[in-house]
């Protein structure tokens, strides 16, 4: 049975909803949030007026704003995708619109006693929440996060893979623009926990049998499988990860990643991983980091320092995830629950 490797420009794109996923479309109250606030904003806007979003995307100073950024007219797919959203995300948008009543309704507290609030909690919100006082005496709450991780409101079936193949330094703005049907693209619908996930990264260093992949990926279609194909080499791809010298070895990846090494233990920071490609500018790429990472370390929750592209990718070598305590509020979720619901084993 022929055993492959994985191409080391591989992109990796995890999709929730057919969006780039970051940490804010993994906890269940903001991706609530960002279904509702964002994602169904930016469609409406987008069927409104396609020509804006083309223009706009083309303007390097609206670069990062709140346009798809689409080559060619895609209003019929975009109106697929909000019919979906709104059959698929009824219960979620319900609960973005209970999270709202709730801020509005806590804005009207004068200091005393919250208990008789409680029975005033929208019905969907019921069990789910804590209320409370913030330091500056204004009424607040908080998430029993555990409790909506095992609710119909963290939804695995959302999930994806965007799979395809990289050979420049081109890549635009992500995180305001759905992934439509693409010719060049495989779509996957797979959790982000899935072992299949471990098991093709792996895949780098490590054949793999190509039919169990094939099958672990569900690919079924002929059109698929050429696609899928792509991905795969008989040839040892380059490897330079394991450092075996004396001292601390320090290897700068890119914006806040660090890679430590010494006497075998090695740290990741806020991993962001390039791909590997003839480029112009030289960079460590996947195939410079260790088989085993012992910590990663996540400084803090923002999307410049936590991306699920890299982290899946990585997650079959890594040990133990170090993350900052959370409050389990809307603006501070936790990433323990986050890290260990997307798959990864030891968080702490």
């Amino acid at each position: 049975m022929k055993k492959v490797y994985l191409k080391n420009n591989v992109v990796a794109e995890p999709l929730y909803d057919s969006w780039y996923a970051w940490p804010h479309l993994v906890s269940p109250a903001t991706a609530a949030m960002n279904i509702m606030d964002r994602h169904l904003q930016i469609i409406d806007s987008y069927i409104m007026s396609p020509f804006i979003h083309m223009s706009a995307s083309k303007n390097p100073k609206m670069l990062g704003g709140p346009f798809m950024d689409f080559e060619q007219d895609e209003l019929q797919n975009v109106m697929a995708l909000k019919e979906k959203t709104l059959k698929q995300h009824s219960n979620k948008i319900e609960l973005a619109k209970a999270i709202r009543v709730l801020n509005l309704m806590l804005a009207k507290t004068d200091g005393h006693s919250l208990d008789d609030f409680y029975e005033r909690i929208p019905e969907v919100l019921k069990g789910f929440v804590e209320l409370t006082y913030d330091l500056n005496n204004q009424a607040s709450f908080r998430f029993f996060e555990p409790l909506l991780y095992e609710s119909e409101f963290y939804d695995k079936s959302a999930q994806s893979l965007a799979l395809y193949l990289i050979f420049n330094d081109e890549r635009p703005f992500m995180l305001s623009t759905p992934r439509l049907p693409n010719n060049d693209v495989l779509f996957v619908d797979m959790p982000f926990n899935e072992k299949a996930i471990d098991d093709l990264f792996e895949a780098r260093r490590t054949p793999k049998s190509y039919n169990y992949l094939k099958k672990a990926f569900n690919i079924k279609t002929a059109t698929e499988e050429e696609k899928f194909k792509s991905f795969f080499t008989e040839e040892e791809p380059p490897f330079d990860g394991n450092y075996r010298g004396n001292g601390i070895r320090m290897r700068y990846f890119g914006h806040a990643c660090i890679l430590l090494e010494f006497n075998g233990i090695s740290i990741l920071s806020d991993p962001v991983i390039s791909y590997g490609y003839d480029a112009e500018i030289s960079r460590y790429s996947y195939k410079d980091l260790p088989d085993k990472i012992d910590y990663i370390i996540i400084t803090h929750n923002h999307q410049d320092h936590i991306l699920f592209e890299t982290l899946l990718q990585i997650r079959n070598k890594t040990s133990t995830v170090i993350v900052p305590k959370n409050n389990s509020s809307l603006q501070d979720p936790s990433l323990k629950l986050m890290f260990k619901a997307i798959g990864f084993g030891n968080v702490v």
